[in-house]
């Protein structure tokens, strides 16, 4: 399959720097030199959209500079940006669920569709039912049925706001005409009764 050992060794990183997502660790590790334990980085890296396949190996420096959100946030002890969908926005997740994923640092839906078969293990006995419905709930997400949706509310959205601004321009008398007369007040609908003059009433007699 390949010419040479380089070009297998240079194959096996072009995989690992393809789309990999990091879950930073320490491991207690012996040191050869002075047989003592000592506390060592490691990372397990996933390649995203292929979840067999895993990396776990020690921390090199380059990978602070690879995933530099994920490292900081791993030595300060605080959360990485969110990049995806998170947990508490998928209904199949309970509270239970939910720190059980983040006790081993998945926190976004997209964490868990591309989870280890082999570590669901570690979640909960429902780990890999909620891995399954995590790519259901991705795949509906992006689905063509929720972007009309939401281009539909969007257009309503306007339709509403437009049409507000119309009765309240109504209401103020922006645009509004009314019918009266040359004195400004409204004609009234009742019909007067006919006069007649002095005259004609004599000429009558």
């Amino acid at each position: 399959m390949f010419d040479s050992l380089d070009d297998a060794i240079n194959f096996g990183k072009q995989r690992e720097n393809d789309g990999g997502l990091p879950f930073f660790r320490w491991e207690s590790i012996e040191n050869k030199k002075t047989e003592e334990f000592e506390d060592v980085a490691w990372v397990m890296i996933i390649n995203k959209g292929d979840s067999k396949t895993i990396i776990e190996r020690e921390k090199r420096p380059e990978d602070e500079k690879r995933w530099p959100d994920h490292w900081k946030a791993f030595v300060e002890g605080s959360e990485v940006p969110l990049d995806g969908i998170p947990l508490e926005d998928f209904p199949a997740m309970s509270p239970a669920d939910i720190a059980n994923c983040h006790r081993y640092h998945i926190r976004t839906v997209e964490d868990l569709a591309n989870y280890p078969d082999g570590q669901l293990k570690n979640i909960s006995g429902r780990g890999t039912s909620l891995k399954k419905k995590a790519a259901k709930f991705i795949e509906y997400r992006k689905g063509p049925d929720v972007d009309e949706l939401k281009n539909r509310i969007e257009e309503l959205e306007k339709l509403v706001g437009d049409n507000i601004k119309s009765v309240s321009k109504r209401a103020t008398g922006n645009g509004v005409s009314k019918s009266r007369n040359t004195r400004g007040k409204q004609q009234s609908r009742r019909k007067s009764s006919p006069t007649v003059s002095k005259d004609s009433s004599k000429a009558s007699e």
